[in-house]
């Protein structure tokens, strides 16, 4: 079987995938194939019948081509809204960090502890005076001066 089908199976798909490790892959699978049914080929047409297989296998091949295709050209997307960890901008990060954690600390203790729940642990004003048993107005007082006192530090930066 093998020597009479190899030959014309590696052409076969030599010819169309131009590769000729993956053809002799193929060819080897459509061989096994056929082995496996044996008893089942029609032994009046086995050309038609290995061909047939071969025709298959290709087909499957490039289903899975594109799927792959698909899946790297997703990665792809994927791997293009991501930035990369640049040094210099893992600095500069570092350094805004600590830029406004001084500009925080500059506060006065209280203002700095009611701007913080309020903008970072995102509590509402209500909770915040109901905690710290001051009035909603004088907690809203103490997030304006804190929110003004860090626009001063920064200017307005949109």
């Amino acid at each position: 079987m093998s020597e009479r089908f190899r030959p014309a199976l590696i052409a076969f798909f030599t010819r169309r995938i131009r590769n000729a490790a993956e053809a002799e892959d193929l060819t080897q699978e459509v061989l096994l194939r056929v082995t496996q049914k044996g008893a089942t080929i029609d032994a009046s047409r086995p050309d038609a019948y290995v061909f047939q297989i071969a025709a298959n296998l290709l087909r499957d091949r490039g289903r899975r081509q594109s799927v792959r295709n698909a899946y790297q050209a997703a990665l792809g997307a994927e791997a293009n809204r991501v930035e990369e960890r640049d040094p210099d901008r893992v600095l500069q990060a570092k350094q805004s960090l600590t830029t406004v954690l001084e500009a925080l600390r500059q506060l006065p203790e209280r203002t700095r502890t009611i701007f913080v729940l309020f903008r970072l642990e995102h509590m509402k004003q209500r909770e915040i005076a109901d905690m710290l048993g001051l009035s909603v107005r004088t907690v809203e007082q103490h997030v304006v001066r804190a929110s003004l006192h860090l626009r001063d530090c920064f200017g307005d930066e949109r």
